[in-house]
């Protein structure tokens, strides 16, 4: 007798269980997702302590992803709006194809305060706030690896975090969450460039 196996890639079972993939999220979407789900995590570690050491690579990855993910978004649509140039569609993407958090807000700031001129909703603290936290962040994950693995891989050999002991997930996720809030604030500016000029 054949049994199937079935894969969990499916919609099959309890439908309480079953997810949808959106195919059509921009990475500022994906971004919030990433972020929320290291929300959750951080409850769930605030609600249960003993979940405090299991959690805290995970969230830290994800809230870092979640980072990138919305910088690359506000950086393309930036440049998209200063050059007419769709900087994904190229084989050889730049800034856009690294992980160094404060590369990406750099080359996403010029471009963005370029656009928005006047309109730039942070004042000179908040750009600092910001710049601080992606730097700090890449302080302890400078490349996207140190909170995935627990040793160095390629060049960087050895543990990842030999000068991290400690992170206080509460306050990691107040930063990032307030971090996260500026920076969509300034994409939500430059999507509605984008759409204006659609409707033009």
């Amino acid at each position: 007798m054949d049994e199937t196996v079935a894969t969990p890639f499916c919609s099959c079972g309890d439908v309480n269980e079953i997810a949808c993939i959106n195919n059509w999220m921009q990475f500022s979407d994906l971004a919030k997702h990433y972020v929320r789900s290291a929300d959750a995590l951080v409850n769930a570690a605030l609600n249960d302590h003993m979940l405090l050491d299991v959690h805290v690579q995970p969230l830290c990855f994800l809230y870092r992803h979640g980072l990138e993910l919305i910088l690359k978004d506000l950086a393309w649509k930036s440049h998209y709006l200063t050059t007419g140039t769709k900087i994904f569609a190229q084989k050889k993407c730049g800034e856009l194809g690294k992980h160094q958090l404060t590369s990406l807000w750099r080359f996403a700031n010029e471009a963005a305060r370029t656009v928005l001129g006047s309109d730039w909703p942070l004042d000179s603290n908040g750009s600092r706030e910001v710049e601080s936290l992606l730097a700090n962040i890449e302080e302890h994950d400078p490349g996207s690896y140190s909170f995935r693995y627990p040793i160095g891989i390629g060049r960087s050999q050895g543990k990842t975090h030999p000068q991290l002991e400690n992170v206080n997930i509460r306050a990691v996720r107040d930063s990032v969450n307030d971090i996260f809030a500026r920076i969509e604030a300034i994409l939500d500016l430059i999507d509605y460039c984008i759409e204006e000029c659609g409707n033009a």
